[in-house]
């Protein structure tokens, strides 16, 4: 390996199933996909918001780049929200 770190690509399946045998934290989950939706959003030079809202429901949603990015842009807030609930029922518990 040179001096740069290689990328790994991992599958959203094998992501989940990481998740799930807490192989990762949550925030290591959404940095994860806090950088994979930078990388698009350097691909494309748009803000994942702004492609949300314009390529949800056309076709150009149907396109392989596209559905991952939509599919990745899903993941990050529903990874947040679950991030907000956990730590909102930790602070109830005190």
């Amino acid at each position: 390996m040179t001096g740069e770190q290689r990328s790994i690509k991992m599958s959203k399946e094998d992501l989940v199933q990481k998740v799930i045998n807490r192989d990762f934290s949550i925030d290591k989950s959404i940095a994860l996909l806090a950088d994979r939706l930078h990388k698009f959003e350097k691909k494309y030079n748009l803000r994942s918001e702004i492609f949300y809202k314009i390529i949800v429901g056309t076709p150009a949603e149907d396109s392989s780049d596209f559905v991952e990015w939509g599919i990745c842009y899903r993941s990050y807030f529903r990874a947040l929200q679950s991030k907000l609930s956990i730590e909102e029922v930790g602070l109830s518990a005190l």
